[in-house]
């Protein structure tokens, strides 16, 4: 293993992103009449075979249903208006108010790598339905593709900027696809916490290749309590004296925005071994991590880093690992394995 510097730090798993605000699920459209709906137009990223859309709605009336569909784009860049990739659409459930959607297509969409799609949900049946979306948050910078496709009387389009689209695409019902900027949701929470029964919150996490770790990137909002960063093996034993100590006021400039935090020591990190970050408050004032939770634990396949990282909270003796959540955190990493004499290289890290 031969680990070579990167000319910049890389975030993994790319967690935190561009963040605007505190989050929180709210409204992209209500759709509540013949031919309405929401769309997203994606370049696939891999091939699939696309069986089940997901999707969050937030509230509805009248035993609303929606139709979901995979389509082609046209020429000027809406939804070409009927199932394309040998698809057929699928149409839901009776919808209830806030609650996760997921619906099988009557026919599988097969898309090749590269391919211009669209998912669209449209309105079937019942009085209205609100589709949601994750505000304030963005896993990395603003889309001129993926962008999104909104009709309530007439299509626009629009960037996907400082949101989360909250959509899922499965090869069945518990298999899912990860899409760029999206996040399979049922709720986005802050997470305020001070050093009570010793606590620490962060991330449990499996890297796909040899690295070296610095440092910790999150979003603390305005919490202004000291803490320490740190990074573990999975017992939860310090590594390299890396817990670095941070006075909080030096980490509250401003509601808005994530933090960097850097070890004291760095850590070399082997691939297929587990490890924990964590913010470890050193007093009773608060400090924050928040948290994504998804449908359920078969969704983390439709996260950025699958079922290799996951929320982890420690409290006065023991870590528990959650089985639904993913923290709004990211390992800072600054050299990589080259690669030379096979096994976790960086196709293993970038997914390649």
């Amino acid at each position: 293993m031969t680990l070579v510097t990167l000319p910049s730090p890389i975030y993994w798993p790319g967690l935190t992103g561009n963040v605007t605000g505190g989050g929180g699920l709210t409204t992209t459209a209500t759709v509540d009449a013949s031919g309405e709906y929401v769309a997203y137009v994606y370049s696939a990223r891999e091939d699939m075979v696309v069986s089940h859309v997901g999707f969050r709605a937030g509230t509805v009336a009248g035993s609303p249903t929606c139709t979901v569909s995979i389509e082609t784009v046209d020429a000027t860049g809406f939804p070409a208006g009927s199932a394309g990739f040998g698809s057929t659409n699928g149409t839901t459930a009776t919808i209830s108010s806030d609650t996760w959607v997921l619906t099988a297509l009557g026919a599988s969409a097969t898309i090749s790598k590269g391919s211009i799609f669209c998912v669209k949900i449209t309105y079937a049946s019942g009085t209205s339905v609100i589709i949601q979306q994750l505000n304030s948050v963005s896993l990395t910078m603003n889309y001129a593709l993926p962008y999104r496709v909104i009709n309530t009387g007439t299509p626009t389009r629009s960037v996907i900027d400082a949101f989360i689209v909250p959509i899922a695409l499965g090869s069945s019902s518990t298999t899912f696809y990860q899409l760029l900027g999206a996040l399979p949701l049922t709720a986005f929470s802050s997470g305020a916490f001070n050093n009570t029964n010793s606590a620490k919150r962060g991330l449990r996490f499996v890297p796909p290749m040899n690295c070296r770790a610095i440092g910790i990137r999150w979003y603390n909002g305005n919490s202004t309590g000291n803490f320490n960063a740190v990074l573990y093996n999975d017992a939860g034993t310090e590594l390299s004296s890396s817990s670095t100590a941070v006075d909080g006021d030096h980490n509250a400039a401003g509601t808005f925005g994530s933090a960097n935090v850097h070890f004291d020591s760095t850590v070399t990190l082997t691939a297929g071994t587990a490890y924990r970050i964590a913010i470890e408050p050193s007093s009773a004032t608060n400090v924050n991590v928040s948290t994504f939770t998804l449908p359920s634990s078969s969704y983390f396949s439709a996260t950025p880093a699958g079922g290799t990282a996951v929320y982890a909270t420690f409290a006065t003796a023991t870590w528990t690992d959650s089985t639904t959540q993913l923290p709004q955190m990211d390992l800072i990493i600054d050299q990589v394995d080259d690669g030379a004499g096979g096994g976790g290289g960086p196709g293993a890290f970038f997914g390649a």
